[in-house]
C-alpha cells in the first residue's frame, strides 16, 4: 500500500489556511515576540516528508526511526515550504529561531509530541464534535472497529472507519459492507495524517468514528490530541517486540491511551490478564488523576464466576453459547439489562469482539435493545475469519476454507481453537511469518500450528528481505512432530496443495495475510491475494 498525500488527497478544493502564530501556543522566541516573528506568515498544507511538500506548506523535519527529516530541511524549501518545524536537540529546552535559503526555521524541543496537537489546530480539531472510539490491542482490532461502526451505521449514525484497511465511510451492504476505504500505508497513520483523515470524515457528515489505535501510534505520541470519548482494550499478547522491545514498553504503549485527555469511557477485556490489571488500576484511581469522570466497564465471554469477589466480577458477560456453522448465539448480561445476542461469525474471539462492540456503543449512549436487534446483520470483515465463497456468498465446495489475518501466536492460537467445533473432519493451517519482524514469534507459532491442527503447511508470508527459507527454518524449530506437516516455499503452491488435498469434511486455515492483496518478496510488493488464490483452486476443482 502506498500511503496518502494528505495535501493533494484531503485538501483539494477544501484551501486550508492558518497563520502559522496560530498553530503555534509558545508566545516567547529567543526573546522576541510571538506577533513579530511570524503573525503574517500564512501555512496553507502541512508534510512531514519532504518529497510531498507543496508551495505554502509548513514542513515538519522529524528525527524518526530510520530518517532524520532535519537532513532535508533545504530540499523541503526549494519545493515551496513556507516555513520548516525542526527537532531540536534533547537538550534543548526553549524554541530557537534561524533561517536557512531565506525562510526560517524553527527549532522546536519534543516536536514529535507536540506533532498532533499543532495537526489537530490546522484542521480545526475536527474530533471535537465527534463521537471517537480508539480501539487497541495486539488482535482484533479491525473487527472490532468494523462490528462498531457497522452497529453505529444501522442505528442511522454516519459512521467513519480508520484503521489497517484504510479509512471512509462505513455502510451496511454487500457481504464485507459497502466499504470504499483509502489506504494510507497504516494502521494508525502520523499525526498529520491521522487528523486529516478525521478532518475528512468529519467532512463528509459522520458523526461517529472507529478507530485502530496501534501501539507505535502510541509510543510515538500521533494520536495524543485526538479527542477519543470511548478507548477499548481488545487484549495483549506478544507482537512488535522488535519496535518495543520488551513487553512492559509494549504494555505501557497500550495504556497511554487511556490516559488522553478526552476518553471518558473505558472498555477493557476482563478475560486478557493485561486487561484485568488495567481496569483494576483505573478503577483505583482517583477522578482528580483524570480532570476528569472516567466510566470503566469490563466485558467477558465466560459465565460470571460466583467465586470471585463482586469488584472482580465483568460488567458484561455471556450465558449458554452456542457456536453454529455460521453464527454464534449467547445470553449476554450487562448494567442496561439483558437479552439474546446474534453474531453472523465464527470463533469466540469473535464473540469477544462483539462484546466490545457491545460495550463501546453502549458506553456512548445507544439503546441496548437496539442493538441487539441489529446485530444479526453485521457483515464480515474482509479477511477476518473470512469464510471464502463465490461472489454471491454461496458455497464452493464441501470443504472450508477460511482466511483469517492470525500473525501472531495468539492470533494463530485464537483461530484454529475457534475453527475445532466447527470441523466435521481434518483441521489444516497454511501459514508463514513475516521477515524483518520479531523473530521470536516463529518457533512459538510452530508448536501452536502442531498442537492444535491436523495437518500443516509451511509457507512464505511476506519475506521481505529475509531468506524465505531461514524464515521457515525458524518456524520448524517449534515442531518437533513432522508428520503430516508439509514445506512449500510458494505460497500460491501452498494453498493449491491444500485445498487439493482436502477432502470432504475438513476445515483448512489460510493463516497471515487476511485482507492484503499483495505480497512482499525483497523490494517487491507483488499483487498477491490469498482469497482470490483459494476461490480459484476452489473453482477449478469444481469443474473437474
Amino acid at each position: 500500500m502506498e500511503a496518502l498525500d494528505m495535501n493533494t488527497e484531503l485538501q483539494n478544493g477544501q484551501a486550508i489556511t492558518r497563520r502559522l502564530a496560530e498553530l503555534l501556543a509558545i508566545k516567547d522566541v529567543s526573546g522576541k515576540t510571538q506577533a513579530s516573528v511570524w503573525e503574517n506568515i500564512i501555512v496553507s498544507g502541512l508534510a512531514t516528508d519532504s518529497r510531498k511538500v507543496n508551495k505554502g506548506d509548513l514542513f515538519f523535519a522529524l528525527n524518526g526511526l530510520t530518517v532524520d527529516g532535519r537532513n532535508y530541511i533545504a530540499a523541503a524549501i526549494k519545493r515551496g515550504a513556507v516555513a520548516v518545524l525542526a527537532e531540536s536537540a534533547e537538550a534543548a529546552e526553549t524554541l530557537t529561531v534561524r533561517k536557512q535559503l531565506g525562510v526560517m526555521v524553527i527549532d522546536v524541543p519534543g516536536l514529535s509530541k507536540q506533532l498532533s496537537a499543532i495537526a489537530g489546530r490546522y484542521y480545526g480539531d475536527p474530533s471535537e464534535d465527534l463521537t471517537v472510539i480508539g480501539v487497541t490491542g495486539t488482535n482484533g482490532k479491525t473487527s472490532c472497529s468494523h462490528l462498531i461502526a457497522s452497529l453505529a451505521d444501522s442505528l442511522g449514525q454516519q459512521s467513519g472507519l480508520l484503521g489497517t484497511l484504510g479509512f471512509g465511510v462505513f455502510h451496511n451492504a454487500g457481504q464485507h459492507g459497502d466499504l470504499e476505504l483509502q489506504t494510507t500505508g497504516f494502521t494508525t497513520p502520523d499525526a498529520v495524517q491521522l487528523q486529516a483523515c478525521i478532518k475528512g470524515l468529519a467532512d463528509k457528515h459522520c458523526t461517529l468514528i472507529a478507530a485502530e489505535v496501534s501501539s507505535h501510534a502510541l509510543a510515538q505520541h500521533r494520536a495524543d490530541a485526538i479527542g477519543f470519548d470511548v478507548a477499548v482494550l481488545t487484549n495483549l499478547s506478544h507482537d512488535h517486540l522488535d519496535f518495543h522491545k520488551d513487553m512492559a514498553s509494549y504494555a505501557d504503549a497500550k495504556r497511554r491511551l487511556f490516559y488522553l485527555n478526552n476518553v471518558s469511557a473505558a472498555v477493557i477485556n476482563a478475560d486478557d490478564n493485561f486487561g484485568a490489571q488495567l481496569a483494576t488500576e483505573l478503577k483505583s484511581e482517583s477522578p482528580a488523576d483524570f480532570d476528569r469522570d472516567l466510566r470503566v466497564f469490563t466485558y467477558s465471554t465466560q459465565a460470571v464466576d460466583a467465586s470471585l469477589p463482586e469488584t472482580q466480577q465483568p460488567d458484561i458477560y455471556v450465558r449458554n453459547t452456542h457456536y453454529a456453522l455460521n453464527k454464534i448465539v449467547a445470553d449476554v448480561i450487562t448494567p442496561w439489562g439483558g437479552g439474546v445476542i446474534n453474531i453472523p461469525l465464527i470463533g469466540e474471539f469473535n464473540l469477544s469482539n462483539a462484546l466490545a462492540a457491545l460495550t463501546a456503543m453502549l458506553a456512548t449512549g445507544a439503546d441496548f435493545k437496539a442493538l441487539l436487534d441489529v446485530f444479526p446483520q453485521v457483515p464480515a470483515v474482509k479477511g477476518r475469519m473470512e469464510i471464502v465463497s463465490d461472489s454471491n456468498g454461496d458455497s464452493l465446495s464441501n470443504k472450508t476454507v477460511v482466511v483469517d489475518y492470525a500473525h501472531t501466536p495468539q492470533a494463530l492460537e485464537l483461530a484454529l481453537k475457534a475453527l475445532r467445533p466447527h470441523t466435521e473432519q481434518r483441521l489444516w493451517c497454511v501459514f508463514g511469518c513475516g521477515g524483518d519482524r520479531d523473530q521470536d514469534k516463529r518457533a512459538a507459532m510452530g508448536r501452536i500450528a502442531r498442537a492444535l491442527a491436523d495437518n500443516i503447511i509451511i509457507t512464505s508470508d511476506n519475506p521481505r528481505s529475509e531468506p524465505p527459507e531461514q524464515i521457515i527454518d525458524d518456524i520448524l524449530l517449534g515442531i518437533d512432530d513432522m508428520h503430516n506437516v508439509n514445506v512449500e516455499q510458494d505460497r500460491a503452491a501452498a494453498i493449491a496443495f491444500a485445498v487439493a488435498q482436502a477432502q470432504a469434511g475438513d476445515l483448512l486455515l489460510i493463516a497471515g495475510k487476511g485482507h492484503e492483496q499483495f505480497q512482499i518478496i525483497g523490494d517487491m510488493q507483488l499483487p498477491f491475494s490469498d482469497v482470490d488464490v483459494v476461490r480459484k483452486n476452489l473453482l477449478a476443482e469444481s469443474q473437474q
